[in-house]
């Protein structure tokens, strides 16, 4: 007698398969177009806050615009090219910390992007150079001069690295380290002053005094109680942290002084947030010197002078 036969199996049903998550793709293929585009926004918020460095370079831009003109101010497409140029410029200086500071960051700061392979330093190399041209070009036909500041600017940025890896007292010690780095501000002022096609005495100035103004906020975020020896707190410095509080006083000072000097009092009314920090700060009340304060200040010194411009 034969078996008969039992016919074609019934499959089991099946449960559908999950859905593919979005970021799915960039995690398989991190290298591809996508994930390289995932990688490079992932730098960008770790390192370059936007909202912040946004809302610094239109500020700078325009306020050194209003302080520039004889009242009756009014931003322009001009004015658009040189926030967008400025903000390029100062992410260009975050690409060649990030691979000049690798060393250092993987002894104090092991989470940095280039330590934890989100990007790579090859990667880094090629977002500056796309950096350097879109930012020429964009010049270049706004005004040859215009272009000549921006190349300035990057040539003296790019040897910084090649620099402080030849002589590491450049990078080691902090004050002889912001004497080498710092000017790369003042070649900022230059380019604005440039581009706008601002050449006098008092345009010479407002580059200084922008420059004061910012080094404020450099020695008041690196101003601390107990900075550890060979950290790069101006506080581990020969300073100490009262002659660091004084030197991040001083600078509003002077910056405020020379913009009053130069015509344009009204940004001294942000000198009531250094003078309280420094208070604070100096009588032991915080142990760092507290960086909201710094950068009100310097929100509010720009911003006074952009409203003395567009009602001078």
């Amino acid at each position: 007698m034969t078996v008969p036969s039992p016919g074609p199996a019934t499959a089991p049903p099946t449960r559908p398969a999950p859905a593919a998550r979005p970021d799915d793709a960039t995690r398989a293929n991190p290298d591809g177009r996508a994930g390289v585009l995932a990688r490079g926004a992932e730098f960008v918020g770790a390192v370059f806050a936007l909202p912040v460095h946004v809302t610094y370079a239109v500020l700078w831009v325009a306020a050194f615009e209003a302080a520039s003109a004889d009242g009756g101010w009014r931003p322009t497409g001009g004015t658009g090219l040189r926030a967008a140029t400025v903000l390029a410029l100062l992410f260009y200086l975050r690409l060649v910390d990030e691979r000049k500071d690798e060393a250092y960051d993987r002894v104090h700061n092991p989470d940095r992007p280039l330590v934890t392979g989100v990007v790579t330093a090859v990667e880094l190399r090629r977002a500056g150079r796309l950096v350097i041209a879109v930012v020429v070009v964009a010049n270049l036909l706004h005004a040859p001069w215009s272009a000549a500041a921006t190349v300035a600017f990057f040539g003296y940025a790019a040897a910084l690295t090649p620099l402080e890896r030849r002589f590491p007292v450049l990078r080691d010690r902090p004050l002889v380290n912001i004497a080498v780095v710092y000017p790369v501000q003042l070649l900022i002022g230059v380019y604005l002053l440039v581009s706008a096609g601002a050449h006098g005495v008092r345009q010479w100035v407002l580059v200084l005094v922008f420059a004061l103004a910012f080094l404020h906020f450099e020695f008041a975020r690196k101003t601390r109680w107990g900075a550890a020896p060979g950290s790069r707190s101006y506080s581990a410095t020969a300073l100490g942290p009262v002659g660091s509080a004084l030197v991040a006083l001083g600078c509003a000072v002077a910056a405020c002084g020379l913009a009053a000097g130069s015509g344009a009092p009204w940004p001294s009314v942000a000198l009531v947030f250094p003078v309280a920090a420094a208070s604070a700060f100096l009588g032991r009340r915080v142990t760092v010197w507290p960086k909201p304060a710094a950068m009100l200040f310097l929100i509010v010194f720009d911003a006074a002078l952009i409203v003395a411009g567009l009602v001078g």
